[in-house]
């Protein structure tokens, strides 16, 4: 059992490894540091007792977390000339890009988990469980579609010019889409005060609908284009 577990774990660091590309730990300190910051900054401007703007701050800091192993991802597999190992596994992509996705989000849910836990404690009651899952669905949405575009485009530089155009075009919008279920970074803590709270919780629900369900789309893109070995070695 010991071995067994010895083994896992040899499994997981290796892949952790290749994913980040020994640069896990700046994009964590990034990331911390961008949550701690506007947590201050929050509190110190605004009402502390405005989730919609620890949302927000929850929200890019989770962002920040999966936007290199989203998108460098396969470069990182290419660079460390492991790709075509990847394309020897039987059925690999379920067994290897799945667990590696699988590992990225937990990690992100793991240390967004913290920084709700830390936020709670400090700043503001809310509800931990709940605002940790609703920042998890734009994190999942906008890292599957990170992970998609990076096996069609198959460079990481030019994948983060991509989701970064994506990124800017999503906040323009999101002014006009305020209160639209099709807004990316609908934020559901921030109710509108002239509309109705139950057709304000309905365009919740369908918005969180669209984006689980581009999620999954973006994944079997992403799991179906890793399938092209011609275009990767």
């Amino acid at each position: 059992m010991k071995k067994y577990l010895i083994l896992i774990w040899k499994i997981i660091y290796f892949n952790l490894k290749i994913i980040f590309a020994g640069k896990f730990f700046w994009f964590l300190i990034g990331s911390a540091g961008f949550f701690a910051g506007l947590s201050v900054i929050n509190v110190l401007s605004n009402d502390i007792t405005r989730i919609s703007d620890l949302y927000g701050i929850l929200l890019f800091s989770g962002i920040l977390l999966v936007f290199y192993p989203s998108v460098f991802g396969i470069q990182n597999d290419q660079d460390a000339r492991t790709i075509e190992i990847l394309f020897g596994i039987p059925n690999y992509r379920y067994k290897v890009w799945l667990v590696r996705l699988l590992m990225i989000f937990v990690i992100a849910f793991l240390i967004i988990l913290f920084y709700t836990f830390l936020s709670n404690l400090l700043i503001t009651k809310f509800r931990i469980a709940g605002m940790t899952a609703q920042v998890m669905v734009p994190v999942l949405f906008l890292g599957m579609l990170a992970f998609m575009l990076s096996t069609v485009i198959r460079n990481g530089n030019g994948t983060a010019v991509v989701m970064i155009i994506f990124g800017i075009f999503f906040l323009i919008l999101s002014d006009n889409l305020s209160r639209s279920q099709w807004n990316v970074f609908l934020n559901p803590f921030d109710v509108p005060r002239d509309m109705n709270e139950t057709a304000w919780r309905l365009t919740i629900i369908k918005n969180r609908i669209i984006l689980v369900t581009g999620t999954l789309l973006f994944l079997l893109a992403g799991l179906y284009n890793l399938q092209k070995r011609e275009k990767f070695i």
